[in-house]
This record gives C-alpha cells, structure tokens and sequence, in this order.
C-alpha cells in the first residue's frame, strides 16, 4: 500500500510539472462459425489464444497507462479477454510495467510482442516465437533501438527470464532467452541483419526426477549451454543443462525506386548438429516486398517452411525432434499451445508420463503466401498455406498430411464509430473435411 501510495505522489507532482501522461484503451469482439467442430486454421492461429480452436465468440479488453518525460516512457497496462471453447475462458493476455530511454527498453509482467511484416508472417518474424500462445511472463532488458557504434554498424541486444507457470510435466520450468544481432547499413539501399537467439528450458519440478538444478552455476551453465551431465533415478543426460533452442536469422534489405525488397532465413537448431548447420536447410526462408506507392497492396509476403531435415535419422545428434525434449516432456509448448512456428502441432489432451510427450507433427514442409492493401478504406488481407505434415522421424504420417489453409478479412474503421472487420477461412485436407468458417468483428480505441 505505501509503495502504490509513493508511485501515486510521484505521478501527480510530475504533472504538476508540465509532464504528459495519458491513458489509451481498446475493446474488440468478434462471432465466429464454421461447418465443422473446429474453425479454420487462420482464424485462430497465432491469436495469442484469444480465439480457440472451438471459438465462437471472442472478446478484448485492454488499456495502457502512459506517461513520458523528454526522452523516459513509463508505461501500464493490462488486457484481457473472454473465449467460449475452452476450459479457462477468462485469461490475461497482458499484464505488464515498462520503462524506455534512448537505450534501453525493460518490461517487467507479460507483454504480446508486437505484429511485424503487416501481419502476414506465418511466425511473425520468428520460428521459435510466434504469436500462437499467450505471452510468458517475466522480465526482459533489450535495445529500445538497435545501439550505433559507427555510421554502418549498429547492435541489437536483449536478455530475459521467464517462467512457465501453466500445468506441465515439469512444474514451474524457467527459461532463460537472449539475442544478440549486428545490422550492417553499407548505404542508404542495402542493409545487412545478422542475429542469434537462445532459450533454454531449466530448473523447474519433475514429478520423476525431482528438483532440477536452479542454483547460479546451473544459471551459468544454462546461460554458456555448456556440457554438464545431469544424473536422473533412470538415465545420464550427457548434454547441455537444460534444453537449448536457437535460431540464426539472416536478413539482407534492398531500398529501390519501386519499393523495398528484403530477403530472410530464419535457420532453427537444438543441438550441435543444428549449429553446424547439418539440418539445412530447416528453417524459414523468406521474401517480403513493400511497394512505394503501395496504393492498393501494401505488402507481399512469400516464406518457405522446412523443418524435415532434422539432421537426419542417423545415429549421433540426428533425429533433432524440434520442440520435444526427454526431460521437459511438455515440449516447447505453453498452456499446450506451440510457442514458435504453429505448423509444428502438440495433442492438447494427452496425458504426459515419462514415456511420451504431446508433439505429433514437427516434420513439415510449407509455401505460405500473403498480400494485404487498401481500397477505398478497407484494409484487406489474404493469406494461403500449402503445407505437407510429414509427423515425426519415428511416428510418420502414412500417407503425408497435405493441408491448403485460406484466410481473407476485410476491415472498415470509421471516424467515430469504430473499425468493422469480416473475416473467413476455408482448409482443404487430405485427412479430413473442408472445413468453412467465417465471422464479424468489431473494434473500438478510445483515450
């Protein structure tokens, strides 16, 4: 009470100084149908969970409290939402405090990470990182912008802990994340990204194993990946502690007259094998194309998804089973909900021992398309998947899963009244019915 009493004493002698601080909120809702039990994959993926695969209705609630002084943000905020369909309906999405200078950015709660590339991504830019589940909560330091050391050179950063505090296998996992990246500007046209990025599942319960290390040495180890046997009551896990997930992104930009051309891959590792790149090419490769006078289409995104590779079936580090682990059997999940690239699929309803864990289907090759523009005021999109799920080294799909998923929506805000949205979806498979869903939204901001 007397900390929520000083913070309340700062703000108003702050503005009584001459400060700004404003308030912003957001309410959205959305009805949804569809001819089959579940709706179409687009109209619910990477949604942060707000809509669920059984979703009918769907509703938002958020709000931000701002307050900035020359060159310091201070930020508030908390959304919310309510979905039929699943066992929790009323969720957080974000619940978070956050402070920025010209240097540094902090973000103490959970926070959604923002939309990149108009919405179009099939990861939004991260094959371990999606927005397919609700954000983690926990603390993150990080660039605010990327830090210049020179007129061509400049570097982005960033480092966190997180917990998993949903129902899993291993109770109370942490994770431990950091990136860092180096951006080459040669000139005005081209631009150079290189960047790595790690997490690593550690500490945490098991309910056949016990207390997992979580000391600070098992920090430094988990941190430095290094090598450290772990002996467990059945098996010596002669590996890194913890399990260590990493991408490398490459990302060369190109500025012309027509528009601005950038070309990505995104390679995906879990072990040795992957850092030596013998899974190539696993990842996402990606082109994305923003027209100058984009007066009808804003954006064209095309991106390639490979992860069957997975160093192969032979013996060693082969068969790298992205998103499983024999320890942390819950996978690179949260709440049963895949964390990084959503084609990768985890059954929600398993029941987890020490003998299994619940992803099925993580050997998947994809051609995903989306263009989205404006016409006459209405914001439109379409998006197309083809993707073949091969299922796993050891359980394959006989025969190969082959899904098309279409998504369009259409949407209309007006000056006062708020933004109205149409959206559908359709999937074609081989393993089951076509599948038509669509639905209305509605949306409103106010200060």
């Amino acid at each position: 009470m007397k900390i929520a009493q000083v913070f309340f004493l700062f703000f108003c002698v702050q503005i009584g100084f001459g400060q700004q601080l404003h308030f912003e909120g957001e309410a959205e809702v959305f009805g949804l149908v569809s001819n089959e039990e579940t709706l179409p994959f687009w109209l619910y993926t990477n949604t942060s969970t707000a809509v669920a695969p059984e979703t009918n209705f769907s509703g938002i609630l958020g709000a931000k409290l701002v307050y900035a002084y020359e060159n310091v943000i201070i930020e508030a905020g908390a959304t919310g939402f309510y979905r039929n369909g699943v066992a929790d309906e009323v969720q957080r999405r974000d619940l978070y405090a956050s402070f920025q200078n010209t240097w540094l950015r902090a973000t103490l709660g959970a926070k959604e990470r923002a939309t990149v590339l108009y919405g179009l991504s099939t990861t939004n830019k991260n094959i371990l990182w999606s927005q397919n589940a609700r954000p983690l909560p926990g603390l993150i330091l990080e660039a605010n912008d990327p830090l210049k050391i020179s007129e061509t050179f400049a570097v982005d950063w960033g480092i966190a802990h997180y917990s998993l505090n949903d129902d899993r296998f291993v109770d109370n996992t942490r994770i431990h994340y950091k990136r860092l990246g180096l951006i080459t500007t040669f000139n005005e046209r081209n631009k150079l990204t290189v960047q790595l990025q790690h997490f690593a599942q550690w500490g945490g319960t098991s309910p056949v194993e016990g207390e997992l290390p979580s000391d600070f040495e098992a920090f430094f180890d988990v941190f430095l990946a290094k090598k450290r046997p772990l002996v467990t009551q059945d098996i010596i896990y002669n590996n890194a502690l913890g399990n260590h997930l990493g991408s490398f992104l490459l990302e060369y930009e190109l500025k012309t007259s027509m528009g601005t051309v950038s070309l990505f891959h995104e390679h995906i590792f879990e072990d040795g094998s992957g850092t030596r790149w013998a899974n190539f090419p696993d990842g996402v490769w990606g082109l994305f194309y923003q027209p100058t006078n984009g007066k009808f289409i804003n954006a064209v995104l095309y991106e390639y998804v490979d992860t069957a590779k997975q160093s192969g079936i032979g013996g060693g580090s082969g068969i790298d089973n992205y998103f499983s682990n024999n320890l942390y059997r819950s996978g690179w999940t949260y709440e049963r909900n895949i964390i990084g690239i959503p084609f990768i699929l985890a059954d929600p309803d398993l029941l987890i021992t020490d003998s299994n864990n619940p992803i099925f289907n993580n050997r998947v090759k994809a051609h995903h398309i989306g263009v989205s523009g404006h016409f006459k005021g209405v914001a439109w999109m379409v998006k197309t998947s083809f993707v073949s799920n091969l299922g796993t080294y050891r359980v394959p799909f006989e025969p190969t899963m082959r899904n098309v998923h279409n998504y369009a929506s259409a949407a209309y805000a007006t000056q006062k009244f708020g933004t109205f949205t149409i959206l559908g979806g359709l999937d074609f498979s081989n393993y089951g019915n076509t599948n038509v869903g669509g639905g209305l939204g509605y949306s409103y901001s106010f200060k």
